[in-house]
């Protein structure tokens, strides 16, 4: 299948909020809260002033066409005593049908190019301790991030 990723800015704010909707109705289903409707309109607005800072990366994946398939947003951290500079991918996520099909792995490398533009060291992971998400730890792990305690994954950006 064809994929286009681009970078989400303003004009794409509707498609990025009904994804992220579908990514919230399926993590709150997963933590028992079966029928979940998030506020739309607060959504919006937390979206469109999340756009507007440049350090902010957020990434659809679509067909040729513009058929929706997934998308990713990921920011930096400011850098600590010792550590080195690095991003937080914050959400990943592929529309149910278009799984394993290699939409994940495109959109990763576009948050992998974001955070190696924003100067990062590497890209940080962190999935939800309370329930499992064994697709997701298989993925992490082809995509060659190691665990580092708990349920961080990590890569370097090399």
């Amino acid at each position: 299948m064809s994929t286009v990723v681009a970078r989400v800015d303003t004009d794409r704010l509707d498609d990025f909020a009904v994804l992220l909707g579908e990514y919230q109705r399926e993590v709150e289903a997963l933590a028992g809260y079966v029928g979940f409707e998030p506020d739309t309109e607060l959504t919006r607005e937390r979206l469109d002033a999340m756009l507007s800072m440049p350090d902010y990366g957020a990434f659809i994946a679509q067909t040729p066409k513009g058929h929706l398939l997934g998308f990713c947003a990921l920011f930096p951290m400011p850098v600590g005593l010792r550590e080195e500079r690095f991003a937080i991918l914050d959400r990943l996520y592929v529309r149910p049908e278009f799984r394993r099909s290699g939409v994940a792995r495109q959109l990763v490398a576009e948050a992998k190019r974001f955070a190696k533009s924003c100067k990062c060291q590497r890209l940080q992971a962190t999935l939800p301790a309370a329930f499992p998400l064994d697709s997701a730890e298989a993925f992490f792990d082809a995509e060659k991030f190691y665990r580092t305690g708990g349920r961080k994954h990590k890569i370097a950006l090399g």
